[in-house]
């Protein structure tokens, strides 16, 4: 299950999809509310109120409803005679406070096709992504590998892929990681100006069979 928002107010742009509930304006405004899900019905609750429950269409589209924004938690409940069968949660985000770095994978060989993504993610003190921060986070590697390239998903972007920093596109960016031996550990640390930093490691082996 997946939920959305489209922008509708006149200070975003028109019809801009966000996936999150922390707009770039947070006075009162309204805005539709996107539930994507195979459930037989889904609830959404604004601060623990209810906003009403939708059956699935028959042509699966996705279920909407008109929502003033207030900060806070935006959920849906997808139920299946009766019961919550899945949530999903959208929390309004604080100022930026730290990074958080998360791989893909915890092993690398040193074979030239083997690659760890780690993604960086600003984060505010309650660990909600923010998605207005563009900070750029520098990234330095220390142990058995090397950067082989960075990027962040904005594809109107100039930055290099061959780098070691990277600008956050709504609040997050990526590296990808290569070994280049066949033991020790990678350790990858990600800073930023006025924010926590912090690293993460990868062992390096001299292959990933039996894994």
């Amino acid at each position: 299950m997946r939920v959305q928002n489209t922008a509708v107010n006149q200070s975003e742009t028109p019809s801009e999809v966000r996936l999150h509930w922390t707009p770039s304006d947070v006075s009162a405004h309204e805005g539709n509310v996107e539930a994507y899900s195979n459930c037989e019905e889904v609830e959404l609750v604004l601060n623990g109120k209810s906003l009403g429950s939708k059956s699935r269409p028959a042509d699966d589209a996705p279920r909407i409803w008109k929502v003033p924004f207030e900060p806070g938690s935006l959920k849906a409940l997808g139920k299946n005679k009766g019961q919550v069968a899945a949530i999903h949660e959208l929390t309004t985000a604080g100022k930026p406070a730290k990074i958080v770095l998360s791989a893909d994978r915890d092993r690398l060989t040193p074979e030239w096709e083997d690659v760890s993504f780690v993604t960086a993610t600003v984060v505010d003190d309650k660990g909600v992504q923010v998605p207005s921060s563009g900070d750029l986070i520098r990234f330095k590697v220390t142990g058995p590998g090397v950067i082989a390239a960075v990027d962040n998903g904005d594809m109107a972007s100039h930055e290099p892929f061959q780098a070691a920093e990277r600008g956050a596109y709504q609040g997050r960016c990526f590296a990808i990681l290569k070994a280049n031996a066949a033991k020790g550990t990678i350790v990858l640390a990600a800073t930023a100006p006025n924010l926590a930093g912090t690293s993460v490691s990868i062992k390096a082996v001299a292959t990933t069979m039996g894994k």
